[in-house]
């Protein structure tokens, strides 16, 4: 069996330099999730009424800077984590301009003035203190993590590209459009029934609109390539068992507000998109650090069609187990996607 290569130990200042700049990276998507900050983020309402059930956001934005603004904060850390993880100085300087290029985007779009979209008001001014105050510790960081470049080693790359699209699932297809214009032509009052998991079930789902599970992967392949094998492995189980919460929420929510008055179908329930980014941080995690070549796949797979396995490596196997997994999975959330119920 093929064990995985061994690697030049990184040292824990290098190591916390990394780590330290992708959690700084992720802090504006961190302090949003948990209600910090929104006011100075341009995909929330600038002002709340003291309606209880008025929506605050996050909403699909109609002006173009501000939907480039949360796509820049979102992907960030992922952009970050993919370029540091590359090893050389120039990707690591090339993660720092990345940094000061969302940043300066956020300060330029801070001054674009509009009607605001949940008021129609004009909007103020405000500074987007979130990646004011985040943002330049990144930048430190990854600065300081340019001095000791990190030994270029595979890294499941398509694997944790996939969880990346599947954490990114709801910030795609799923956040609300919420306008002062909107007209109501039709108001149908449903009795649901309450549930103690209904505050916990509306936090993760704007959690998940935002893109928490998104840095939460990108979090875990960082810890994957700085730490060492066990602990490395341990963040990712820990990362995949924070995404299957999201789900065995969906599940408890749905048994506990099920009724004959109120039935929804179970698979329209449950965000899928969540359990398979699991199922891949998992895998990525838990996976060989062996890098495989095209040349080495065909025949692998030509070998698997013809149902001659004896002599193939059991690692390769796996992968390509793993990559008919990812494209089965891929096609039935796209295909589950065009209607949209969540």
């Amino acid at each position: 069996m093929m064990q995985e290569p061994a690697a030049e130990a990184l040292s824990p200042v290098a190591a916390v330099q990394r780590f330290g700049a992708v959690l700084a990276a992720s802090g504006p998507v961190i302090l949003t999730t948990f209600g910090v900050g929104r006011q100075s983020v341009g995909w929330f309402c600038s002002a709340t009424g003291f309606d209880p059930y008025s929506v605050e956001g996050p909403y699909a934005l109609e002006s173009v800077p501000g939907e480039l603004l949360f796509w820049g904060v979102l992907l960030l850390p992922v952009v970050v984590v993919g370029l540091v993880l590359r090893g050389s100085r120039r990707a690591v300087l090339t993660a720092v301009a990345a940094v000061g290029t969302v940043l300066a985007f956020g300060l330029v779009t801070a001054f674009l003035l509009g009607p605001d979209p949940c008021t129609g008001q004009e909007r103020a001014v405000v500074l987007p203190w979130l990646l004011i105050v985040c943002y330049p510790v990144a930048a430190m960081a990854l600065l300081l993590a340019a001095r000791s470049p990190l030994p270029r080693r595979p890294y499941g790359i398509i694997l944790w590209a996939g969880a990346v699209g599947a954490a990114a699932w709801a910030a795609i297809f799923h956040r609300c459009m919420i306008t002062y214009d909107m007209y109501v032509v039709g108001v149908i009052y449903v009795d649901t029934p309450e549930s103690p998991w209904d505050g916990l079930a509306r936090w993760s789902g704007e959690a998940d609109v935002i893109g928490l599970p998104v840095v939460l992967v990108a979090l875990a392949a960082t810890a994957r390539a700085i730490s060492s094998l066990r602990w490395g492995r341990l963040a990712g189980t820990a990362t995949a068992v924070a995404l299957l919460l999201f789900p065995l929420l969906d599940v408890a929510t749905y048994a506990a507000q099920y009724s004959d008055d109120f039935q929804i179908l179970f698979s329209d329930s449950v965000r899928w998109p969540l359990l398979v980014a699991a199922a891949l941080v998992a895998s990525a995690a838990w996976s060989l650090r062996v890098r495989i070549s095209w040349a080495g796949t065909v025949p692998m797979a030509r070998s698997m069609i013809r149902g001659q396995l004896k002599g193939v490596v059991p690692g390769r196997a796996k992968d390509i187990v793993v990559a008919g997994a990812i494209a089965a999975a891929s096609v039935w959330l796209i295909a589950s996607t065009l209607t949209p119920t969540r």
